[in-house]
């Protein structure tokens, strides 16, 4: 209850953190940059196997373990999920395919982000000073 109340200004607080919205556009991107990713290793795959660019260790079926015939539905999981020739190389390709996406998307952010937020002085602040230095000489 100062003397000056009435002349000075509230100042708003500014948010700590990012809007909202972006903690949901995260969230949709880890979970569309690995199906992307993986969709786009298998239309490319059979480009890289004409042309024998995939190197042999990684063109191979992988085989259940033997304990894995004593649970049933988990034999079916396996050979569901990892029973196709070349599947190493697909998943290979998909995490290069990840890294790719996640640093275009990353600089398209940092774009974005560049252009929309304000700048980095307010109305109340103060500009740089402009100070010419000159070199101290003994």
């Amino acid at each position: 209850m100062g003397r000056y109340r009435d002349t000075m200004k509230e100042v708003e607080q500014k948010a700590t953190g990012p809007a909202p919205i972006w903690r949901g556009i995260g969230c949709l991107l880890i979970v569309l940059i690995p199906i992307l990713s993986y969709a786009a290793a298998e239309v490319t795959m059979p480009f890289f196997l004409n042309r024998g660019l995939v190197p042999k260790e990684l063109l191979f079926t992988p085989q259940a373990p033997d304990w894995l015939y004593l649970m049933p539905v988990l034999l079916q999981a396996f050979r569901f999920l990892l029973g196709r020739y070349a599947i190493m190389a697909t998943l290979l390709l998909t995490v290069i395919y990840i890294l790719f996406i996640g640093g275009i998307l990353t600089v398209f952010y940092a774009f974005m982000y560049q252009i929309a937020t304000p700048s980095r002085y307010g109305p109340m602040d103060a500009p740089p000073p402009r100070i010419k230095v000159k070199k101290y000489k003994r």
